[in-house]
């Protein structure tokens, strides 16, 4: 059904409430139907829904019997994006006095969606605030859409003790922890770490290294099988010079996780090198790829051999990888090392081949979304496009060949 369609059978619905509301209960002394009333009918049947809506939100009453229809037109208004009407119509509600406590509650919390939609969040949020204070019923639901704006704020503080509210309004049958719902549909026991894992981001960048790790501290406390968690600390611990304690850190991954084994590779190297210890970086590559033989893993080795025993040992490794599975990637490294000490040979056109090939790998995406299907070139921990907090992962596990 189309928005026109819906359109029209909401404001049949305001006519049908206005009728109601009119007619029902104790008789009131007989008053014409306001000029409003008929210039928003006529714009009605004219086709013309935005004089309609301005009419009609100044002429009908609005009571219990037409309380419905007067939310439900200010929802599909913001829907359709005209936000300020459905502001207008909220407010309209809450104007009134002949509406329920309840019924006065959810034109509240419509109002400050309203006002999340408009992007004006200050007023959202005294709004949610509020709402909190006067109704317990509403008060969760409130609870998530402050934990959103408090996201898009990215003010940590404040959405790690709103998350953590939510979770201690949890009823005691309710269920256990990880099942008490924040924002959209992750839990709070998923969204938590990530929060913590961003204020440390904040206070690292800050300068305040022993803040970021009483972030840290929190997050695993929360979660301690989160991989984003266990990355950073080992970053922090790389950072100290506390290069054992790193690698130990990093090990961890395999277990957690085993698709985030290639993000590992970059600072578990780092490591190895500052200890001079690339035996171990060699096992945990060899290791690894047993787990999960993916592409990252397969040049990462490939660069060590070539590092370690040159580039004609590498392209051996490589096209012996390369025999039952393949990537791109792969392919494009096996030509550059085939043709490492050929240049002078190659061919124009085999160059510009070379070039197409070299863009085509640095444009693939390297990146999706568990949930959505997003796709992009860098880890994001906060997908952009669903919202979900570490839903995104590394693409990269090598497909075995027919």
């Amino acid at each position: 059904m189309n928005q026109s369609a819906v359109f029209w059978m909401v404001f049949a619905a305001i006519v049908i409430g206005w009728i109601l509301g009119r007619f029902s209960g104790p008789k009131a002394p007989s008053r014409g139907r306001s000029s409003s009333y008929y210039e928003g009918l006529n714009y009605l049947l004219d086709g013309k829904p935005d004089g309609a809506t301005d009419a009609f939100i100044a002429s009908l009453d609005v009571n219990s019997e037409t309380f419905e229809t007067h939310l439900l037109l200010g929802n599909l208004l913001r829907k359709r994006g005209e936000v300020q009407r459905a502001i207008r119509v909220h407010v309209n509600i809450l104007e009134h006095s002949a509406i329920q406590d309840i019924q006065k509650h959810e034109a509240h919390l419509e109002l400050a969606r309203d006002y999340i939609s408009a992007g004006l969040l200050d007023r959202a949020e005294q709004l949610l605030l509020d709402l909190i204070a006067e109704s317990s019923l509403k008060g969760v639901e409130a609870r998530r859409y402050l934990i959103e704006i408090y996201q898009a704020e990215r003010d940590w503080d404040k959405a790690i003790a709103m998350a953590g509210s939510l979770l201690s309004k949890r009823g005691l049958f309710q269920g256990k922890r990880h099942e008490v719902k924040g924002p959209g549909e992750q839990s709070v026991h998923v969204l938590l770490p990530h929060f913590y894992c961003e204020l440390a981001e904040k206070r690292k960048k800050n300068g305040d290294i022993s803040g970021a790790q009483q972030a840290l501290a929190s997050a695993f406390r929360e979660d301690p099988s989160n991989v984003r968690v266990t990355l950073m600390r080992a970053q922090l611990a790389e950072g100290e010079g506390d290069f054992r304690k790193a690698i130990e850190l990093l090990l961890n991954v395999a277990g957690q996780d085993k698709e985030f084994l290639p993000e590992v590779v970059p600072l578990f190297k780092q490591c190895a090198e500052a200890l001079g210890q690339l035996d171990q970086y060699e096992r945990f590559l060899r290791d690894s790829m047993q787990k999960y033989p993916s592409t990252g893993l397969v040049i990462a080795l490939t660069d060590l051999i070539n590092e370690r025993e040159g580039a004609e040992a590498a392209a051996l490794f490589l096209t012996d990888a390369m025999r039952n599975a393949a990537s791109l990637r792969g392919l494009y490294r096996l030509m550059l090392l085939q043709l490492e000490e050929s240049r002078s040979q190659l061919s124009s056109k085999l160059e510009v081949a070379m070039e197409l090939m070299r863009q085509l790998t640095e444009t693939a995406p390297g990146y999706r979304c568990q949930h959505c299907g997003f796709r992009g070139k860098h880890l994001h921990w906060f997908c952009p496009g669903c919202k979900f907090w570490g839903s995104i992962k590394p693409i990269g596990l090598i497909k075995k060949l027919n």
